[in-house]
């Protein structure tokens, strides 16, 4: 009898030891590692653009879900594979949010592993942007990466471009878009440096020393983008673009001749309307740069 009890004490010890070693062999079966997940994104993306997946290491059926995103509700998760998504476009915006974060729960029956997510917004030229020494106005069509930005403040609001009234300089002034540096250099060349072309050339604004005088397209394309370049300007401490009647001839000062010894072209900036005048008259400048 003795013997039999024994047996059976013996046995249930080695069943109990049985089932929790199985328990537990389960339990590492199923334990799960979600790895950390940095990306970046250009800004201004579309609604549901994909941005990456969570990566998980383990077994059984996992589920995945947002605990925490700052911004709250720039981001949506695929519940069943990971996948994060755009929720809200208007949040990957880089002048609000250089980077968007969230923490991301993974669990299976048993276990449950978290995920930091990073995500980096790369900044995109727009016009309007606040960036490279001033306001952004025009953008390169062929490379986003380039443009012109003008400074936020006139530097003078009445200025020869000479002394005499029609003068001539060594070279031929452009009016085409990219060329207002090229102008500058030629006249500044042939006269000096106490005028238009050199109050512009002399401004530092944002740490740069290549400003210029912008070229007559130049500053159509800032006529047309007045509006954004006043917000931005004010919004920095600094001034908004003179726009003058129509009935007004003087305007701002560019760096395009109409021809060689001939008048000088003025654009008013209400209507981006272009006339000459003689560069002894006095009118406003406003200085540009190049970015690339």
């Amino acid at each position: 009898m003795k013997s039999n009890l024994k047996f059976i004490n013996v046995l249930v010890l080695v069943l109990t030891i049985t089932i929790i070693g199985c328990s537990n062999d389960d339990q590492d079966n199923n334990n799960i590692t979600a790895q950390d997940l940095v990306v970046s994104i250009d800004e201004n993306p579309t609604n549901n653009q994909s941005i990456g997946s969570i990566q998980v290491s383990g077994n059984g059926t996992l589920s995945y879900s947002i605990i925490s995103q700052v911004p709250s509700g720039a981001l949506n998760i695929n519940s069943i594979t990971g996948e994060l998504s755009v929720a809200d476009a208007t949040l990957f915006n880089y002048e609000e949010y250089q980077t968007i974060s969230a923490v991301i729960s993974v669990n299976n029956t048993t276990n449950t592993a978290t995920s930091s997510v990073t995500i980096n917004i790369v900044n995109i030229n727009e016009i309007g942007d606040y960036n490279h020494g001033g306001v952004v106005f025009w953008i390169d069509p062929t490379d986003n990466t380039k443009g012109l930005v003008c400074a936020i403040t006139d530097q003078s609001s009445s200025i020869r471009w000479h002394n005499t009234q029609q003068p001539s300089i060594t070279g031929m002034t452009s009016t085409n878009i990219q060329t207002g540096s090229t102008n500058t250099d030629l006249i500044i060349a042939s006269l000096g440096n106490s005028y238009a072309a050199g109050v512009a050339r002399a401004y530092n604004g944002g740490g740069f020393t290549d400003w210029f005088l912008p070229s007559v397209d130049e500053l159509k394309e800032m006529a047309n983008n007045r509006a954004e370049i006043d917000a931005t300007a004010a919004a920095n401490s600094g001034t908004s673009l003179v726009a003058e009647p129509a009935n007004v001839s003087n305007g701002y000062w560019s760096s395009s001749q109409q021809s060689n010894g001939g008048s000088v072209y003025l654009v008013n900036l209400l209507t981006a309307g272009e006339n000459g005048g003689f560069a002894i008259n006095f009118a406003s400048v406003r200085a540009v740069r190049t970015f690339e």
